[in-house]
């Protein structure tokens, strides 16, 4: 036997789901406001730069704190920072390059951050 419905069930079922689905708008829209803002905000201390995902649980963040850039691997274990440069040694800083490279990184920067990758990778 099937269940016969009147107009006011119609609009009972009706109203609720107008209903939820406001809610869920209003929730979305809210979340959006107040979520975090990566990198929107110029007069902050602390800004992401970049964010590159190496895997499914694994990323690398470049963060500027202070002017300083600070190069963080992040995994289930925890949050390793990876290395730190000044604000007159920032990555992709075009004055640090040399114009007679053509663009290569100086020798001196690598050595640096082939140590720094061999000292992160022994741990």
């Amino acid at each position: 036997m099937l269940a016969e419905f009147g107009w006011v069930d119609w609009l009972s079922m009706m109203g609720s789901f107008v209903f939820v689905i406001a809610l869920l708008v209003a929730t979305l829209l809210m979340l959006k406001k107040m979520g975090p803002r990566i990198g929107s905000v110029n007069n902050r201390r602390l800004n992401i730069i970049e964010i590159q995902n190496l895997g499914a649980r694994q990323k690398l963040l470049l963060v500027s704190v202070n002017n300083d850039q600070v190069l963080i691997g992040l995994s289930p274990q925890g949050i390793t920072s990876l290395g730190r440069w000044g604000p007159d040694e920032q990555i992709g800083d075009l004055a640090a390059v040399d114009p007679d490279l053509d663009g290569a990184v100086p020798d001196s920067q690598l050595n640096t951050f082939k140590q720094l990758l061999s000292q992160t990778i022994k741990r």
